[in-house]
This record gives C-alpha cells, sequence and structure tokens, in this order.
C-alpha cells in the first residue's frame, strides 16, 4: 500500500543548470516562462460623457465659480473659515456640476436608451452624487466641529449636571 504524499529528495535527480548550459538546453525559469502583461490603453469613457454634457447643458448648469462661491459663503456664514480645506471645496463642486450636468442631460435624452438599458448619465450621476454626498458630508462634519454654539438656546438639563460636575 503506497504511503502516499510529497516526500523530500524522492524522484528523478535533477540536473545542475552548469551542465544544461554545456549541452546547450535552455534554462527555463519562472520568470522567463510568463508573458510580460501587454500594456492597455485605458480610455476614460465617464470624462468623454462629462465633456459632453457640460457642452451640452453649459447654459442650464451653473459654472463651478458660481457653485465654489455658494458654498464658501455658506462656510463663512457659520464662521468657519480656514477649517475647510480647498480641495475638499474643489471636490465638491466638481462633483456637484458634474451631477446636475448628469441630470440636464437626462431630462434631455431620457433615461433609457433605445434598448431598455439605463443611459450612461443616469449611472455617471448616481456615481457623481454619491461623491458630492460624501464630500458635502464631510464639509459639514468641519462646519458642526467648529461652529461656535452661538445662536443656540442652552439646554437648562445639560447646564444643570454640569454645574453637578458631570
Amino acid at each position: 500500500m503506497p504511503s502516499g504524499g510529497y516526500r523530500p529528495g524522492a524522484g528523478r535527480p535533477r540536473k545542475n543548470t552548469s551542465d544544461k548550459k554545456l549541452e546547450g538546453k535552455p534554462i527555463s525559469t519562472n520568470s522567463m516562462g510568463q508573458p510580460k502583461p501587454k500594456k492597455v490603453n485605458s480610455k476614460n469613457v465617464m470624462a468623454d460623457y462629462f465633456s459632453m454634457a457640460m457642452k451640452e447643458c453649459e447654459k442650464e448648469v451653473p459654472s463651478a465659480d458660481v457653485l465654489r462661491a455658494e458654498i464658501e459663503e455658506y462656510i463663512a456664514a457659520r464662521g468657519c473659515d480656514g477649517f475647510v480645506a480647498p480641495q475638499t471645496i474643489t471636490d465638491y463642486v466638481l462633483n456637484r456640476q458634474g451631477f446636475l450636468a448628469c441630470e440636464a442631460m437626462n431630462r434631455k435624452i431620457g433615461r433609457m436608451t433605445k434598448d431598455l438599458k439605463l443611459s450612461p448619465y443616469v449611472t455617471a450621476g448616481s456615481a457623481y452624487y454619491k461623491a458630492m454626498q460624501g464630500d458635502f458630508n464631510l464639509i459639514m462634519q468641519i462646519i458642526n466641529r467648529h461652529s461656535g454654539t452661538g445662536g443656540e438656546e442652552k439646554n437648562a438639563f445639560l447646564e444643570l449636571l454640569t454645574n453637578r460636575g458631570f
């Protein structure tokens, strides 16, 4: 009955690589046997859709400067100038502009294609909306953390607890 399994040293002894070179046989290694991956030139399809949407809807969608001024004015009104990173504001503005452009295209051409599939602008709009929502939530967290409690009524119960040492 066979014992089974791999045993170290079992089987035919391997030839030295120097002996193989002398015989003129190619030396196979794992790295030589694998083909190199081909370089793929990826085409950013969503960027093309976004640029088409912006060209088609430039009158309906507000410019990035208007959207940026709007959110910066809100941040300044809450007293949080300098707390929100400029890149976060830029990301929010671009994602909002992309969402609005996709929604405008959906109103123009419809949400379904002739093949009863979703329009690519629906998918792109959904992605822009999710990204915009994440950026807006981050901005609101920063505002809520750093804006003072001025203008809010003091809670009598909480004040009683803090006076007692809680």
